[in-house]
């Protein structure tokens, strides 16, 4: 039901070679791959190396990790589709978007049609591709809140068209259990750490000390029996030895 799995982005500074080794001397089953450091749209022939890799070490490449940021391009079609491409390359069903670069409650009822027609018509481009998009879940974008990203999903209405989850390190466990519980039945992959904003500094802690919390999320992503992918991100002081630690079942 869930894959384990780690984003390449949380160790920028190691190659894709030593990331994959990390994740398979883990136990891990998949990787998300960063497209602004380790798999960069424009180098096909680098994500087919990486695809090939991955697989000769049984990790399975669950996402693409796009940059691709809704309302940012002159000719949008032409920068998604160079990303489709890339995501191919790479072997992977998935691309990771970003559904804008402001806040929901800072984007005009008007540009913020632009955005919903733009992302439906990226969703179009990768139907057309056989291919899936997520957005990540994320403050600075119209996925902020869980009641804007359901209108988003519920505006672009695509089947092939998802939500990431992640807890908000600026509320408490019970703020993100009840928008779990929402936007749940949209929710692809999960963003896996143990951060903690709310005394105004961000804090990384060891997996292992937000166990209860991360005990509820999953019990509630294992309750529709979909296969989803639990993708550790950022450990506590970029450390392969934390990053060890958290993998552990």
């Amino acid at each position: 039901m869930f894959k384990t799995g780690i984003v390449s982005v949380t160790f920028r500074q190691k190659s894709i070679s030593e990331i994959i080794a990390l994740s398979r001397e883990s136990g891990l089953d998949a990787i998300e791959i960063g497209s602004d450091v380790h798999a960069p749209k424009e180098n096909i022939s680098l994500c087919a190396d990486i695809a090939a890799e991955a697989n000769k070490n049984n990790i399975e490449i669950v996402s693409y990790g796009s940059y691709y940021k809704l309302g940012q391009y002159a000719d949008a079609a032409a920068e998604f589709s160079a990303y489709i491409s890339a995501a191919k390359a790479l072997g992977t069903k998935n691309i990771r978007i970003w559904a804008g670069v402001k806040n929901s409650e800072d984007v005009p009822e008007a540009e913020r049609e632009k955005l919903t027609n733009e992302a439906i018509h990226c969703a179009e481009l990768a139907a057309d591709a056989d291919m899936t998009m997520s957005f990540e879940y994320h403050g600075g974008t119209l996925t902020n809140t869980c009641e804007s990203a359901l209108r988003l999903m519920r505006e672009i209405d695509r089947p092939n068209v998802h939500l990431y989850w992640q807890p908000n390190q600026n509320k408490d466990v019970e703020f993100n259990v009840t928008a779990l519980k929402q936007v749940l039945p949209y929710v692809s992959n999960v963003h896996v750490f143990a951060w903690d904003a709310r005394r105004g500094q961000c804090i990384r802690y060891p997996l292992a000390d937000h166990a209860d919390a991360w005990k509820r999320y999953l019990d509630i992503l294992a309750s529709d029996g979909r296969d989803r992918a639990m993708l550790l991100e950022f450990v506590k002081g970029d450390s392969t030895e934390q990053f060890i630690a958290d993998a552990k079942p």
